[in-house]
């Protein structure tokens, strides 16, 4: 059985994704998209207007099939244990961001997501609202469960962003951290590894944040015991 035939819409969002990412939205041109997909550039006017009206397509676009491919609540069910669906929830971040069928890292649509988080345009609005704003409350509503109670935005937000950041640093700076490590072996083949490591280094700031540790001392060191695995069925 054959897949349905792409359409010249969609062979101009991909060619345009990739060109976006890898030269930037000043230096693509419309007639270089237009050649890439292998269609004219009246294609290109009928379908999206100008270049800034497909700009805002395009990131819609990635930011659709990367979330349709990898949705936030991935592999969660409610009644596993709020520690487990934060494991999941990582697990399906790491690999929207840097596995082949998600965003492939920095290489083209990659590389546009990164433009975006480092110099947002005006089309990241739409994106920031239908996807971002929806991937941050699931975080939250994880970490409010794992706490026990919600100690407030003030503690659970620099929580999340710590999670999310921890994600992003290995998609945007994959380069640095290979020579940083001296490691040669791909990131992608390691995404089941970060994401444990991810998560139990995430479990162990939000046990000591929650339990009230203030800014100015430092906690005895204790070791931190899971529970669980991930992977445990519950």
């Amino acid at each position: 059985m054959t897949g349905q035939p792409v359409t010249t819409k969609e062979k101009i969002l991909e060619a345009a994704a990739d060109i976006f990412g890898r030269e930037g939205f000043k230096a693509t041109t419309i007639r270089r998209i237009a050649e890439s997909a292998q269609v004219n550039v009246a294609a290109i006017n009928y379908h999206f207007r100008d270049k800034e009206g497909l700009y805002a397509a395009v990131l819609e676009h990635v930011f659709h099939t990367g979330f349709a491919r990898f949705p936030s609540h991935g592999g969660i069910d409610d009644g596993m244990p709020p520690e487990r669906q934060l494991y999941f929830f990582i697990r399906t971040m790491f690999y929207r961001l840097l596995s082949s069928e998600g965003w492939g890292g920095r290489h083209g649509k990659g590389r546009l997501i990164a433009r975006e988080l480092l110099d947002p345009s005006p089309a990241f609005e739409s994106v920031l609202d239908a996807y971002i704003k929806p991937h941050k409350e699931l975080l939250l509503s994880i970490l409010v469960a794992i706490s026990g109670r919600n100690p407030g935005p003030e503690l659970l937000l620099p929580c999340a962003v710590s999670i999310i950041g921890q994600c992003l640093y290995y998609a945007l700076a994959a380069p640095v951290i290979k020579r940083i490590t001296g490691s040669d072996v791909p990131i992608e083949t390691q995404l089941d590894r970060l994401s444990e490591f991810v998560w139990r280094f995430s479990l162990g700031g939000i046990a000591a944040i929650v339990s009230g540790v203030g800014a100015g001392s430092v906690p005895d060191p204790q070791p931190h015991s899971t529970p669980f695995s991930p992977l445990d069925e519950p």
